[in-house]
């Protein structure tokens, strides 16, 4: 089991000022970029976050009186490393504050990229968050699924209601916020946002009780590129139970339910998707509900020959008991299956979190991937059992299956809203979707875009095989990461992410605009190197057009968006 020790520095708090009814405390982040002040006034404890000068949030963190019992400051330090994710190593650095009061004492974490907090004793969960000014937000309507678009408002304008984390905010300065938590203690459930009249309420599911401990309340505060590339929603996640978890294999997966929703039920089919597996160097195949264990050994043998691993659908409701899991998933674990694919949780309340975790448990002691569906989003939960290597929680291709079109606006908005608390299973790359505004480039695009640690391509193989310049990329392009950038976007409009793996990196561009020219620059890329960029874009004619040419980290690609489209670039050391 890998615990990951904290290196705190802890050093006696330069005392508050002496009225304990008007007491504050000041901590700033290592390099000073994110301040934030706790004061106590006639017995209610608030938090406001300042970048840059500005006031970014504020939080009411409920009642604690009497005066300040302890204070300790110190530096809260660790290093973890994952499969799958933005990047594969990971560090969180924070000033730390402690604050005891007779009833209640606080914790409170700022680092570079956001603050964090969580509370024990009275009131540990009476949290409303607030920003500055006339704050514009991107918020989602709860559902337990949480497969619901995000719509923008006003903050002060938006409906009341129940809305999922994670919930994007942006200041009239620019600050961006992003709210979430993270590191839920054991048996805990999970957490959603009421607004009211005084801001956005903390709350959990209806008739749960809050636990002793609490999970952290976050903010990350900063850019639309921070928001993007920072790793605070996984780092405060709980450290790996995994001691080892080299055999864990992030992968991209043939899946052919998306085109065929009978075809699991055929192992002719299954086979198919093997070989285009095979072909394309993808690590796995997905076998969706239908499946049948009469022929299953002999697709995991047939999958075997050919270097491919099976994943294999399963409704959480046949593993609900400890006995049920078990047998289950020694079951297949023997026929050789490497993963499993569990849908229909669809509940925030503390028996399903318990069953999420005694899931990941008991497929990492038989050595299996994980993938929820019809689910909840993470909340660091990937930190703790990095086996789970994707969440659904999204609203994503599979509504596009029945003609239905999706916003691109929506696409744009998940990279800087669910995508950015942790793995997505979009399901993307669906080239042959009907009824949808978005272009074959955009959707393309997704597989770039959108992080996961399993990557289900969701159209079928001959799909691909018929636009060379997709499959090419769908080839080259990994599903785990060494390092995640936000180039250029904003929610509603544009969003422009770099993903590197190894020397390599890959750009995946999704819009929301009319057409234009969007100007590429390469300075992310290693210094006096040239490059190969394989740029894929629209072609005007409902299809693909790919160019490549050799650039450097001084040159800038003139890159064509059609109107809600996308384009792709790949960047190979020459």
């Amino acid at each position: 089991m890998l615990r990951l020790a904290p290196i705190l520095a802890a050093a006696a708090l330069a005392a508050a000022p002496a009225a304990a009814d008007a007491a504050q405390w000041t901590a700033s982040s290592p390099q000073g970029d994110v301040e934030a002040t706790v004061a106590q006034r006639g017995g209610t404890l608030t938090l406001t976050a300042r970048r840059a000068g500005h006031t970014v949030v504020r939080a009411a963190l409920g009642r604690a009186t009497g005066e300040l019992r302890r204070s300790r400051r110190g530096r809260r330090t660790e290093t973890f490393t994952t499969p799958a994710g933005k990047r594969r190593a990971h560090r969180l650095d924070a000033t730390r504050l402690r604050l005891a009061f007779p009833r209640r004492s606080l914790e409170l974490l700022v680092a570079d990229d956001g603050v964090a907090f969580r509370a024990r004793g009275a009131h540990r969960d009476a949290v409303r968050w607030r920003t500055a000014g006339a704050s514009r937000a991107w918020l989602q309507k709860l559902k337990f699924n949480y497969e619901n678009p995000y719509r923008p408002t006003r903050l002060r304008a938006a409906h009341r209601g129940k809305y999922a984390y994670p919930a994007l905010l942006r200041t009239p300065a620019g600050d961006y916020a992003l709210l979430s938590e993270s590191g839920l203690p054991a048996h805990a459930a999970a957490g959603h946002l009421v607004q009211g009249a005084r801001g956005l309420r903390v709350a959990l599911p209806s008739g749960e009780k809050a636990t002793p401990g609490t999970s952290w309340r976050l903010a990350v505060l900063g850019s639309a590129a921070t928001v993007v590339g920072s790793d605070l929603p996984l780092a405060l996640g709980r450290p790996s139970r995994i001691a080892d978890a080299s055999w864990i294999v992030p992968g991209r997966a043939a899946w052919s339910w998306w085109a065929d929703s009978s075809s699991p039920r055929r192992l002719g089919d299954q086979q198919r998707h093997v070989d285009a597996a095979a072909a394309a160097g993808w690590e796995y195949v997905l076998v969706d509900e239908g499946w049948d264990a009469a022929w299953l050994p002999e697709l995991v043998a047939y999958a075997t020959q050919r270097d491919v691993r099976v994943l294999l659908w399963a409704d959480w409701h046949d593993l609900a008991t400890g006995r049920e899991r078990a047998a289950f998933l020694d079951r297949i674990a023997g026929w050789g299956v490497a993963g499993v694919k569990l849908d229909f949780l669809e509940s925030d309340r503390a028996p399903r979190m318990r069953f999420m975790a005694a899931a990941a448990r008991a497929a990492a002691r038989r050595e299996l991937v994980v993938a929820f569906h019809g689910v909840t989003v993470p909340r660091g939960f990937q930190r703790t059992w990095p086996n789970a290597l994707t969440f659904e929680g999204v609203y994503g291709a599979e509504h596009a299956k029945p003609g239905r079109p999706i916003d691109p606006v929506h696409d744009v908005d998940l990279v800087f809203t669910r995508n950015a608390i942790g793995s997505m299973d979009y399901t993307p790359a669906a080239l042959s979707a009907r009824g949808q505004a978005s272009t074959m480039a955009h959707r393309l695009a997704q597989a770039i875009a959108f992080e996961s640690g399993l990557q289900h391509y969701a159209d079928r193989p001959e799909s691909y095989a018929a636009h060379p310049a997709a499959l090419t990329l769908l080839e080259a392009a990994p599903a785990a990461w060494d390092d995640t950038r936000l180039l250029a976007g904003e929610p509603g409009m544009y969003a422009t992410v770099a993903r590197r793996a190894g020397e390599a990196w890959f750009v995946g561009g999704l819009s929301a605009t009319p057409a234009r020219i969007e100007t590429l620059r390469l300075g992310f890329l290693a210094p006096g190197r040239a490059y190969t960029a394989t740029v894929v874009t629209d072609d005007g004619a409902g299809g693909l057009a790919s160019t490549a040419r050799t650039v450097t980290a001084a040159d800038a690609i003139e890159v064509p968006v059609a109107a809600d489209g996308g384009f792709t670039v790949q960047l190979t050391p020459a």
